[in-house]
Order: structure tokens, then sequence, then C-alpha cells
């Protein structure tokens, strides 16, 4: 890939797979005014794809909409050659099948023009082992979204370190109404799924321990540290945790005690089959006793409140917005 790449810009998208992620990667570009071709191999995903847009429709508004921004721009097509022709920027968004996944990324190489980036949603696979089969290697990235796409902002980039072009190509494309962060090398999970599985190894650990059920340990989260976390990073939080910040590493020091002295679960820690099905059947008896609907009504508002309120914040303080995790459409 040659360096004057860096220069090009894309006006269209091509999203290889139209589940969850992939239709909410293709409301997201409709959002930003692209074309976007969304291609699933099942033709009767398209009245699937047509329901979900109208539905995200009225958070896209809320969020808002590029002046080229239209339903109509996003097109399904259930062949793979003929959504990749003429393909600029392909996120594909499958499903998390490594096999599947190294094989689908060899077709749409093989496919693609030479010149079209292949970012990948996947949630915690190495771009190393999906490019494997891939042609022009160089070219293909992880570009790993947060779900809902439209919703949340945040994207990690990862495989940069052996595709720096591809991944800087990316990084300004996606920074169109996204939040990037770049990993300086590949780990599984990337940061932000780490850091859930982190968080959620330790619910299973407190439920476990008959300290809490479930909706008292979401408010714990959620009323809490969640609230801190929305404004900025545990680092940044924890720099704020001391008085004297010349004495911060002794306060550091003290987390780490903590740490030490029985603040997280063992490390031996491992859920059996029971206590996976017992947080399983809590969770749909309480937190999910209504359903999903009024859940992901909740989820939407309360984001896109937040979303807009961090950014009023910004503009306020005449800070960058991208300081507080709020980007908006360029």
């Amino acid at each position: 890939m040659d360096v004057e790449f860096l220069e090009k810009r894309f006006t269209s998208v091509v999203c290889v797979g139209a589940g969850n992620i992939g239709a909410g990667w293709a409301a997201h570009f409709m959002r930003a005014g692209l074309d976007v071709i969304v291609y699933d191999p099942l033709p009767e995903r398209q009245d699937w794809l047509d329901r979900f847009l109208e539905k995200a429709m009225p958070s896209l508004e809320q969020l808002g909409l590029s002046p080229n921004a239209k339903l109509d721009r996003v097109r399904f097509k259930a062949n793979l050659e003929g959504a990749l022709s003429g393909a600029e920027f392909i996120q594909e968004s499958s499903p998390e099948v490594l096999s599947q996944k190294k094989d689908l990324f060899q077709a749409i190489t093989d496919l693609a023009p030479p010149d079209a980036i292949v970012a990948s949603s996947s949630a915690g696979f190495l771009a190393k082992d999906l490019r494997v089969k891939a042609k022009g290697p160089e070219r293909t990235i992880i570009g790993h979204p947060f779900n809902p796409p439209y919703l949340i902002p945040l994207v990690e980039i990862a495989g940069g370190d052996e595709a720096p072009i591809a991944a800087a190509v990316a990084s300004d494309f996606y920074r169109t109404g996204c939040e990037v962060v770049e990993l300086k090398r590949e780990i599984e999970g990337y940061i932000g799924n780490r850091i859930q599985a982190a968080v959620l190894k330790e619910i299973f650990y407190i439920y476990s321990r008959g300290v809490a059920d479930l909706e008292t340990i979401d408010g714990a989260i959620s009323a809490g540290p969640a609230l801190r976390w929305a404004v900025m990073g545990p680092s940044s939080v924890f720099y704020l945790g001391t008085q004297n910040p010349h004495m911060y590493e002794g306060f550091v020091q003290s987390l780490v005690d903590e740490i030490k002295a029985g603040f997280v679960a063992e490390a031996k820690f491992d859920p059996d089959e029971q206590l996976i099905a017992a947080y399983a059947q809590e969770g749909q008896q309480t937190v999910g006793s209504n359903g999903q609907a009024p859940l992901l009504e909740l989820r939407s508002s309360g984001v896109i409140a937040l979303r807009n309120a961090l950014k009023r914040m910004a503009s306020k303080a005449g800070i960058g917005a991208e300081q507080i995790g709020q980007v908006s459409l360029k």
C-alpha cells in the first residue's frame, strides 16, 4: 500500500454482515452522510436491516445527522462480489468464529479492489490471525466498536504495528463521529473488552459470595464509578484521589496494597456452570423481568443525554471534545 494512500478520503463503505454490529455500523456511516452497502448472504436479512435502521433513526437524529444522511443511502446486497465492486472501506462484522473470519478475509481481499482497507469488528481476535489468508495483509486491521456502533463512539484500532498506513487512514476516517484509540501492539480483547471482562469477573465473584443480588451490584456500579468513567478514565479518576499530586506515587501504592489485601477476586476464581446458570436466571427474573425493550430505551436515551451533555460541557469549557470522549460529526 503506497504512502500516498494516506490522502485517500472515503465517500462510501461496505458493511459485511447484517447482524447487530453490522447494522449498527450501517446506521453510523449513514448518519455521517456516506453511501453504505450492507452485504449478508441471507436475503431475508434485508427486511431486518430496514427495521433496525428505522428504529435507530430517532437516536441518530438526536445525536445529529449529516446534511447528506438519508436512509435510502443504505443498500442491501446478498452477493459478496457485487457488494465489493468498487469498495473503498470495508467493515467486516461476521460471527465471532476465527476459522470463518479467516476464510471471509481471504474472499474479501480476493474480490475487493487492491487499495480497499478491510477492518474487522472482531471483539477479541488478533489481526495477525485474521490476515493469514488475506491478499494484501498490510491493508487489514481491527476496527473494534462497542455495541451499538451508532450510539457508543469508541473504536479500537489494533494490528496497526504491521499495517501502519491502513491504521492511520482508518483512524482518520473513523474520527468522523467516533472516538478512536490505537493500540501500540495487539492483545486479545483489546482494551475495552478486557476492562469489561475484569469487571464481570468481579461481579461473578461478589455474587457467588452472597454479598449482593444483581440489581444491587448494578446500582453500585451505575451510581458510582460508572458516572465518573463517563467523564474521564480510571487513571484520571485515581489521579484526583490524592490531595497532594506530588505524593501520587504513594497513593497508587496504597491502591495496589488494597488489591493485594483482597479487593479483587482470587486469581484462581473460575465461575462454574452452576454459578453461570444462577447468574443468568436471576438476570432474566430481575433486571430483565420486563424484557429488553425498556432497557434498550433507557440505554439509548441515557447515552444520548450523556454524550450531548458532555459535548455542551466541552464547548463551555473551551476544551477539545475528544478530551472527554465526545466526538461530533465533521
